[in-house]
C-alpha cells in the first residue's frame, strides 16, 4: 500500500518540471498575443491609400482644366477684352485717346471671333495687353496737372521729368501695369463700385503726388533711363504696337 502511494506522489523534481513547462506555454501565449497585435494592419494603409487616389484624382481634374482652358484661349481672351472695353470708357485718358484705345480693342474682339483666329495670336494680344498700363496712363496725367497747378516751378519741372521717365519705361516695355499700380499707390483709394477696384484720391494732396513723383524716379533709374524729360508717347499708340507685336513676334 505504501508502495502505490510512493509511485502517485509526483517527486520534487517533476512538480519543478511541470511548473516551468507551464510557464513557457504562457510565456509563448503572451509573445503570440503581442505579434497578433504587432501585425494587425490598423487603418494606416486605409488612409494612404485615399490620399493617393485623392491625389491622382486632382492631377487629372486640373490636367483636363488645364487642357480645356488652353483650347479655349481665343474664347477667354474675347470675354476678357469686352470686360476692359468699359474700364478704358471710364478711365483718365484723354478723349482722343480713349476713344482711339476702345476702337482698336473693339476692332481686336470682331478679329478673334473669326473661325479661324489662331489660338496662339490670341495668348500673344492678351499677354502683352494685361502687362499694358492703358487706364493707369491717364492717371499719370492727373498727377503731373496736378503738380503743374500746385508746385512751384522746379518742383513742377522734377515731376514733369520722372512721370515722363516712367512714361518711356512703359513705351519700351520695361514697366508693367504691376509697377505703375505701386507708383500710383499713395495717390489712390479702394473703390468696389470702380471697374479697377480704386480711383484717384479726391482731392489729391501735394504729399501724396510727392510720393507718386519719388517712386517714378525709382522705376526710371532701375531702367537707367537718362535724367532728362522724354515727349509724351500717346498710350493708343503703344498700344498700336504692342498689337502689331503680337501679330508679328508672338508672345514675349
Amino acid at each position: 500500500m505504501s508502495a502505490d502511494s510512493d509511485r502517485e506522489q509526483p517527486s520534487p523534481a517533476d512538480e519543478a518540471e511541470s511548473a516551468a513547462a507551464e510557464a513557457g506555454a504562457e510565456s509563448q501565449g503572451e509573445a503570440a498575443g503581442g505579434d497578433a497585435e504587432h501585425q494587425e494592419p490598423g487603418c494606416m494603409p486605409i488612409v494612404v491609400a485615399c490620399t493617393l487616389l485623392m491625389g491622382i484624382v486632382s492631377f487629372i481634374f486640373c490636367g483636363v482644366t488645364t487642357w480645356v482652358l488652353f483650347q479655349k484661349r481665343t474664347e477667354v481672351a474675347v470675354r476678357t477684352l469686352e470686360g476692359y472695353v468699359p474700364v478704358i470708357e471710364q478711365s483718365l485718358l484723354p478723349p482722343d485717346e480713349k476713344k482711339s484705345v476702345v476702337e482698336q480693342l473693339e476692332e481686336t474682339i470682331k478679329q478673334m471671333r473669326a473661325d479661324d483666329y489662331p489660338q496662339e495670336l490670341a495668348s500673344a494680344v492678351m499677354q502683352r495687353l494685361v502687362r499694358l498700363p492703358m487706364p493707369q496712363y491717364g492717371e499719370l496725367d492727373a498727377i503731373e496737372s496736378f503738380a503743374g497747378d500746385s508746385f512751384g516751378e522746379d518742383e513742377h519741372l522734377e515731376a514733369e521729368k520722372q512721370l515722363s521717365r516712367l512714361r518711356r519705361a512703359i513705351e519700351l516695355g520695361q514697366a508693367t501695369v504691376i509697377d505703375v499700380n505701386d507708383v500710383l499707390l499713395p495717390a489712390t483709394k479702394e473703390d468696389p463700385a470702380h471697374p479697377l477696384g480704386r480711383v484717384l484720391k479726391q482731392p489729391l494732396s501735394a504729399e501724396d503726388v510727392r510720393s507718386v513723383v519719388q517712386r517714378a524716379k525709382l522705376i526710371g533709374d532701375r531702367e537707367a533711363l537718362a535724367d532728362q524729360v522724354f515727349p509724351r508717347k500717346p498710350i493708343d499708340e503703344i498700344l498700336e504696337k504692342e498689337l502689331a507685336a503680337a501679330r508679328e513676334s508672338g508672345e514675349y
